[in-house]
């Protein structure tokens, strides 16, 4: 009995020797030696052997030279990774089969991964002069010339398919895309309609036509705009995702939780609508839920180092250091492994680790001397710690060679403010300002320290009304508004904006110690106590709070 694998290779090689192939390509016409070549590349390929595949495959080309076997050799090649290999092949492809438009896009894409782009370009454009009623050649072109800041030829050329094609969808959704890179999402509407219009079920062009309405309507309008699309298309996964995504910026936690238990009900072996419940669930507090879907994530995607990373977040999040840092340390390489490093230091830190800690942040500072979160987190996990002259000297080295960084900056400010050196924390925080004027926290760190000193309540409220305006549910700003009012004597205006920090903040000791001194100021002792012994549960050893209850009668 053949076996499964023979019928696949023979198979193959039909396909490979049939088709567009010269008339002596059928398997009758070829060498012994071809076909061998051409049975031990496929079978090769079939196994996931590469090193066997792609010489296999490059002996095949060259004894049977004809385009069905460039071509799978070109595809091979690229797909193990050899892709100078690939080049080559593709060259040849093309050159063989000179009325193939795919060899030309083939190979311009490889010229691409090898970081030929203008040879690229120059590919698809003698391409389409070739070939110029092929969409897929005018895409293709289109969007590298997007990508390189040719906007104004890959327009002309989407254009002029649009006017050849009024069915084109592509055209109008690649149109469209350009006008939403290039922020100006009120002529990218009329576009991504036009797509829409043409292909309903398409999701991307759905979700960049909601972007351009938020950008433009607002992000009501936006959400009601994927909410149609996707109760009309519900296998729409990344439509759904996009909707629970804003969901998520609108503060609908449950929304986007209840969506995405939707989604995982159809499909329960992905792995990454699985992951993101699990993430979901570290944000609701719901630790077992958390765990069980961010495992079920790791065991349907064994290889993917993310379901370990975020299992590390869970157990950090729990304050339980010792376990999170087993599960950083099992990540070794990939995108992830440098947040990881930081992470591991923080945790190692937390731990007691103080040498191990701080030596490792000083290696990767030395590997990577221009990332900044590196020297930051150094400082934080000093200044927590109560080593703030240590901080500072991190954070001032850290800046002679990144002066043009507003975290840095940030840093310093706050350890000199610890420091109560107070011309150096403002001019530190203004230099923030300067690099970054939306920098709303800047303003509000400036504002909150001068009402605390009792000092110029007139540039404090210039400061606090700025980073109000930057970022007005900031619950942070709030509380500084709010407390502002109350050192001017406006304790009815201090309470509206002191409920509106404490509803967001309802465990924070400071903004709970305001709300009370204010409750208490208008007569309402029983709430003001309310306000206090609560938070002083939470937080048993804060002296604000403790002296507050002391001290009223």
């Amino acid at each position: 009995m053949r076996s499964r694998l023979g019928g696949i290779v023979a198979g193959t090689v039909l396909s490979l020797a049939a088709g567009g192939a010269a008339a002596d390509s059928t398997p009758g016409g070829m060498t012994g030696e071809q076909l061998y070549y051409l049975l031990v590349a496929e079978f090769a390929t079939v196994q996931q052997e590469s090193q066997l595949a792609v010489p296999a495959w490059r002996e095949a080309a060259k004894l049977a030279p004809e385009a069905n076997v460039l071509g799978r050799a070109t595809q091979v090649t690229a797909q193990f990774g050899d892709f100078p290999g690939a080049l080559q092949l593709a060259k040849r492809w093309r050159e063989t089969a000179p009325g193939n438009a795919q060899a030309d896009q083939f190979e311009a894409a490889l010229l691409l991964t090898t970081g030929k782009d203008e040879q690229a370009i120059q590919l698809l454009q003698a391409t389409l002069a070739r070939f110029p009623n092929n969409p897929k050649v005018t895409l293709q072109l289109a969007e590298l010339l997007v990508a390189h800041g040719r906007s104004g030829e890959a327009r002309r050329l989407l254009s002029a398919l649009a006017a050849k094609d009024p069915q084109s969808a592509a055209a109008y959704y690649a149109l469209g895309r350009i006008d939403l890179d290039e922020k100006q999402p009120e002529h990218a509407i009329p576009w991504l309609e036009k797509a829409l219009s043409i292909r309903p079920s398409w999701q991307e062009a759905a979700i960049s036509l909601a972007e351009a309405q938020r950008a433009t309507q607002g992000i009501a309008v936006a959400l009601r705009s994927i909410q149609s699309f996707t109760a009309s298309h519900p296998g729409a996964t990344l439509a759904r995702q996009y909707l629970a995504a804003l969901y998520l910026k609108m503060g609908g936690l449950t929304q986007a939780y209840r969506l995405y238990q939707d989604m995982a009900r159809q499909h329960p072996d992905d792995p990454d609508i699985i992951l993101s419940l699990g993430l979901m669930d570290i944000d609701r507090g719901n630790w077992k839920g958390a765990e069980a879907a961010l495992q079920r994530a790791r065991d349907l995607a064994p290889q993917s180092p993310a379901p370990l990373y975020y299992l590390g977040r869970l157990y950090e999040a729990q304050n339980r250091w010792a376990e999170a840092l087993q599960w950083y340390q099992r990540i070794h390489s990939g995108p992830l492994y440098p947040e990881v490093e930081l992470r591991s230091a923080r945790v190692e830190y937390l731990l007691g680790y103080h040498d191990n800690a701080i030596e490792k942040l000083r290696t990767l500072a030395a590997a990577h001397p221009q990332e900044a979160q590196i020297p930051l987190l150094e400082t934080t996990l000093l200044q927590d710690s109560g080593s703030l002259h240590q901080a500072l000297q991190v954070a001032t080295q850290a800046l002679q060679r990144m002066p043009n960084q507003p975290g840095l900056w940030y840093a310093q400010g706050a350890i000199y403010e610890q420091l109560k050196d107070y011309p150096a924390m403002e001019k530190a925080m203004r230099m923030v300002i300067r690099l970054a004027p939306g920098h709303a926290q800047a303003y509000n760190f400036i504002g909150y320290s001068l009402i605390e000193r009792h000092s110029d309540l007139a540039e404090a409220q210039k400061l606090l009304s700025k980073a109000l305006s930057l970022d007005p549910d900031n619950p942070e700003i709030l509380d500084s508004v709010g407390w502002l009012h109350h050192v001017q004597g406006d304790n009815n205006q201090a309470l509206d904006y002191l409920q509106k920090a404490h509803t967001a903040l309802p465990d924070n000791a400071e903004v709970s110690a305001h709300l009370g001194q204010v409750l208490w100021s208008l007569g309402r002792h029983t709430d003001a106590r309310q306000v206090w012994q609560s938070a002083l549960q939470k937080h048993p050893d804060d002296a604000t709070l403790k002296s507050d209850l002391a001290h009223q009668p």
